[in-house]
């Protein structure tokens, strides 16, 4: 009996296809670190257009940012009274949106038996109204230096750039203002000129 011949066609076009897979395989990765390389982007910026902060100015600035986000913090520089915080800050919403807010250390500090609220509503796009209070007994605050009083955290929506600052105009929908724990407005500064630009790539 004549033994049947193998096929080897099929060993072949096996070998054919894993070369074929290897090569793409290889093409899709980066030349350096291992063929692991990621695409680099540009992250999203900020520019403030305070310069150096008076006593009791309230103003924006942006402590991190990803090509994806940017977190913008709202700060006050060497102030004392502070018991309630209330202000609108509007923002360009073609480019970036409003996702969520962090409690700066402000109105935490010496950790109060009843811990301070905030309140932040987004009524619309492009506009955030923020107050933020302690309560009785606790007694007001200080900021020395610059202290954090809230981080707005925005994500992008699409390339572009825009104003991010406080509403000082007659049409806003709360009154930029400080107040001490009996009732009295701080003298406190919130612009104008106390926000920035943000640039989205």
């Amino acid at each position: 009996m004549i033994p049947k011949r193998q096929n080897r066609r099929l060993p072949e076009r096996a070998a054919a296809a894993v070369a074929l897979l290897l090569v793409l395989g290889l093409s899709c990765k980066g030349k350096g670190n291992g063929g692991n390389d990621v695409i680099p982007c540009t992250s999203i910026s900020y520019t403030g257009s305070i310069g150096t902060p008076a006593a009791g100015d309230v103003y924006l600035l942006s402590l991190g940012s990803s090509c994806d986000s940017v977190d913008i913090s709202v700060l006050v520089t060497n102030l004392s009274g502070i018991f309630t915080v209330g202000f609108e800050v509007d923002y360009p919403s073609s480019v970036i949106g409003y996702q969520s807010f962090t409690p700066g250390s402000l109105l935490q500090q010496g950790s109060p038996p009843i811990a301070p609220q905030f309140f932040v509503t987004n009524p619309s796009p492009g506009v955030i109204i923020v107050s933020g209070t302690l309560f009785r007994p606790d007694t007001s605050v200080s900021a020395t230096g610059n202290a954090i009083f809230i981080t707005f955290h925005f994500v992008r929506v699409a390339s572009g750039s825009g104003a991010v600052d406080f509403n000082t105009g007659s049409g806003g929908s709360i009154n930029n203002q400080i107040i001490d724990e009996n009732g009295a407005v701080v003298a406190a500064s919130f612009g104008p000129g106390h926000g920035g630009v943000v640039q989205v790539p």
